[in-house]
């Protein structure tokens, strides 16, 4: 074979192989990118989407193409995305909840909505711990977690390349082959029409039927953990610069802390504890975290990250009221400057009867 044959030869099967991965790829859309970002339609719907949808992309897109459908906002992780946001009694909320989510992203977002037009009345904000433990980089090339192009500045061909023409994982390639041999089509992750994830309804039908815990809720040993002084400082300079904005463009923010499980909060509670005293002093917010009547009971939860429905239909009453069966008192706790220092106090007492009561210390 002459130089020149072998060379085509080699081209070819390098072309053949490239639209093979790009085509599996673009077919399988893991991540739901071709369903979202390069989807052609004029609208994306509210749908069953794969397991592993990127919400950082999708949910600023749906936005994009409904900019006058909603004038106000939920932001947070996973563990927001189970809160009802059409309780909320006042303005047309979308649940805009993406995993792992961080306030840097959220900046992001609403800068870009106003930049476009988007009218924004009340934007709602749940804080996790690694809001204060991850830097703002930590999702660059994550996959799962990557910011809707927009947003983020990055060139859409650039995008497009960083999702479709990869080596696809095993567990891609199986889904593809159950897809087209198997006639699989099992679409796992459910968005009802304002953003909330309806994918814990078969978890919430045991619970409801067991009145049990449906995951191993037994205590760990308590090693408590630090944050980083770095990400700490970017994260509290990250509210400042959204309560800013909030103030420039005269939408209300609200702020709370995500009700933990006591098992994760335990070895998180000290280093919070810091956290929220200087978060208090940036801005009010509601604190559900800590060991209260619901955060020490497994059954308020579908596994240790995340609770239920109905915990989150119990932040709506606390953070807007309603005619709803109100909370338990111990539930959500308005922090301000006046009274971060009693209600540390507070907390930390708790922690110390907890842990003697639970001969963890």
């Amino acid at each position: 074979m002459s130089y020149f044959k072998w060379l085509m030869t080699t081209l070819s099967l390098l072309l053949i192989s490239a639209v093979l991965i790009v085509t599996v790829n673009f077919i399988v859309d893991t991540h739901a990118i071709r369903l979202s970002l390069f989807n052609m339609a004029g609208n994306i719907r509210q749908d069953a989407y794969p397991e592993a949808i990127n919400q950082h992309t999708f949910n600023p897109e749906f936005i994009f193409r409904n900019p006058e459908k909603f004038d106000s906002f939920l932001f947070g992780s996973s563990r927001v995305a189970v809160i009802d946001v059409t309780k909320i009694p006042s303005g047309r909320f979308y649940n805009m909840s993406y995993s792992e989510a961080l306030p840097a992203q959220h900046l992001a977002i609403l800068k870009t909505f106003l930049q476009k037009g988007i009218r924004i009345k009340t934007v709602v904000i749940g804080l996790d711990e690694f809001c204060f433990t991850l830097p703002a980089t930590h999702h660059q090339k994550q996959l799962l977690r990557i910011m809707h192009p927009d947003v983020s500045g990055q060139n859409r061909l650039e995008f497009f390349a960083m999702y479709f023409f990869r080596k696809p994982t095993l567990w891609e390639v199986n889904t593809w082959r159950d897809r087209i041999f198997y006639h699989k089509n099992e679409k796992k992750f459910l968005l009802d029409d304002h953003g909330m994830n309806l994918g814990w309804l078969e978890k919430e039908k045991t619970v409801e039927e067991t009145g049990l815990p449906i995951f191993d809720s037994a205590i760990r040993e308590y090693k408590p953990i630090r944050f980083g002084a770095k990400e700490t400082e970017e994260a509290l300079d990250v509210i400042k610069a959204i309560v800013a904005l909030s103030r420039i463009h005269h939408f209300t923010i609200v702020f709370f802390i995500n009700p933990f499980y006591s098992r994760l909060y335990l070895n998180n509670a000290e280093a919070f504890s810091s956290v929220k005293a200087r978060l208090a002093q940036v801005t009010d917010y509601y604190d559900f975290s800590g060991l209260n009547s619901v955060t020490t009971n497994a059954v308020n939860y579908y596994e240790e990250s995340h609770y239920r429905y109905r915990v989150g239909d119990m932040i709506v009453l606390r953070l807007f009221g309603g005619n709803a069966k109100k909370p338990p008192d111990d539930f959500g706790v308005m922090v301000t400057r006046q009274n971060i220092g009693r209600h540390l106090e507070n907390q930390k007492s708790e922690l110390e009867d907890y842990l003697k009561t639970r001969h963890l210390q």
